[in-house]
């Protein structure tokens, strides 16, 4: 097993405020995010965490394609048989089950197959987090049933209940505290409690602090053709299909409009890429925003994503404006015909993302409820 670790900094003595390792004398509370990435959540939440006062650190079982690497990284990717992945699997467990208070999974997944070590590490007094983000535990017969859309409209089903039920089985035998990272899980995942995603918001906000638009929508005086992003991850749960025939259709009375696809884009590339757009469409079918949105929205772009109705009164400062498949064409055609109202949209999202997604917001808060979990009562550092 090879390993690359870049430890946090730490400070001694410790900071006034700094949540104390219950298991470990003297030091702050440690926490390990793996084993696979969402987005790179496991490894922004570490560093908001350690922003926070925590030694939190990051462990991912494959090197991520957009250039992203995790504080510790275990290259399963780099065994070529079952055996040595197996192996591997466990040589993590044996390093790293002792160092930690608290093991925050995402995925539904730990360091061993089917969960294996979840027990083991329950035994040895640790604190077992699960975080949940999308088709691992969305039940689908229930999506169906209860909503007009969802990501499973479309979709064709590669989610496997039997596979989802034994997740959950383990969750709630295990886990100690339990997030999912979408509204629309929350009819899924029953007593769990939602986690906004999180983005380090400075970092988009200096990415379109390079491509400003006047007040006209302008770049530098020109007007160029107004660009509609859309992340076709998965085409089926996000409505791709619709999207690309809005735009079709919209080009026919607005040739200048464009549609760029963000596909296998480069995480370091990615703000630059943002900044050179003017609208986001994100979701046509989940209910809710994902991380496309948030990024866009810290960058000031329009952004349209379909929002369910009961959704709406939680988030009354939300500035996305909603669209489903039967009327992306039309939402899509105000926008690029009203500059005016992109830059208004735009201009309230960088604020709204502060409040809600940003790393100083949602580290603390994730701390916050570590504490609950561990009964151990204090505040993050300032």
């Amino acid at each position: 097993m090879s390993a690359r670790v870049r430890p946090p900094v730490l400070s001694e003595p410790l900071p006034a405020g700094t949540t104390v390792s219950p298991l470990f004398r003297g030091r702050p509370l440690r926490v390990l995010h793996g084993v696979y990435e969402l987005a790179g959540q496991g490894m922004i939440l570490a560093r908001a965490l350690r922003d926070a006062g925590c030694d939190a650190r990051a462990l991912s079982y494959q090197v991520a394609w957009d250039g992203r690497v995790s504080d510790i990284v275990v290259d399963l990717d780099g065994h070529t048989t079952t055996f040595g992945k197996g192996l591997a699997m466990s040589g993590a467990f044996a390093k790293w089950a002792g160092a930690f208070d608290v093991f925050h999974f995402h995925f539904g997944t730990s360091f061993l197959p089917r969960r294996l070590d979840i027990p083991l590490l329950r035994a040895m007094g640790k604190k077992i987090v699960f975080h949940f983000h999308g088709c691992e535990v969305r039940n689908r017969a229930h999506m169906l049933a209860t909503h007009r859309l969802a990501t499973c409209t479309e979709c064709d089903p590669f989610c496997r209940p039997p596979h989802q039920a034994r997740i959950l089985a383990d969750q709630a035998a295990h886990a100690d505290l339990t997030f999912y990272s979408t509204l629309d899980l929350a009819d899924s995942v029953p007593n769990a409690k939602s986690l906004p995603l999180a983005i380090d918001a400075v970092r988009w906000e200096a990415a379109a602090a390079h491509a400003p638009l006047d007040d006209a929508g302008r770049r530098d005086g020109v007007r160029g053709p107004v660009v509609i992003a859309h992340a076709p991850t998965n085409q089926l749960i996000k409505g791709t299909r619709h999207v690309v025939a809005a735009v079709e259709r919209l080009k026919q009375d607005y040739p200048l409009v464009e549609l760029r696809m963000i596909e296998r884009q480069p995480w370091a590339e990615m703000p630059a890429f943002l900044s050179r757009c003017d609208i986001l469409v994100d979701q046509l079918m989940m209910g809710w925003y994902g991380l496309l949105s948030i990024e866009g929205m810290a960058e000031g772009k329009a952004v349209v994503t379909y929002l369910r109705d009961d959704f709406l009164p939680l988030r009354p400062d939300l500035p996305v404006v909603s669209a489903e498949p039967v009327s992306v064409y039309d939402v899509l055609r105000d926008l690029v015909r009203d500059p005016a109202r992109r830059l208004a949209l735009g201009a309230r999202g960088p604020g709204y993302v502060r409040r809600w997604h940003d790393t100083s917001v949602v580290g603390p808060q994730l701390l916050a409820e570590y504490q609950r979990m561990l009964g151990t009562p204090g505040a993050p550092r300032a």
